[in-house]
């Protein structure tokens, strides 16, 4: 599949952070998608599923690990980059435990953003 055909959620509630990932992701050749919340994404999934979400871990409502866990409950595998400006070794554990295939700490390095999205989308 190329990358044009992979869709990427950005999933952060900084409208500033959702604007710059999309243009990286679009840079990238993939398509973007980005959600304000974690119930919004949830509510997208009716409509299908990314090949790849970038999930910032800290925001109102749904946490990052809620979205993971709920994500889990629905028995949805979406390979998931945790990004966060506030990186803790415990949440990083809780993170990948519930899921997700990477943690990223902001600022984000663009070619390791770029690794995890095609690690992602290569299955």
């Amino acid at each position: 599949m190329a990358a044009a055909d992979h869709v990427i959620a950005i999933v952060d509630d900084d409208e500033a952070v959702r604007r710059s990932l999309r243009r990286l992701v679009n840079s990238l050749s993939f398509q973007a998608a980005d959600f304000a919340s974690g119930e919004a994404f949830l509510q997208s999934l009716s409509q299908g599923s990314p090949s790849c979400m970038l999930l910032d871990l800290h925001m109102p409502g749904l946490s990052g690990l809620e979205v993971l866990e709920a994500l889990q409950t629905r028995r949805l595998k979406i390979p998931t980059i945790v990004i966060t400006g506030n990186a803790r070794p415990d949440l990083r554990e809780r993170c990948m435990q519930a899921g997700a295939i990477a943690y990223l700490q902001k600022p984000l390095d663009r070619d390791l953003v770029l690794t995890s999205i095609q690690e992602a989308t290569a299955s």
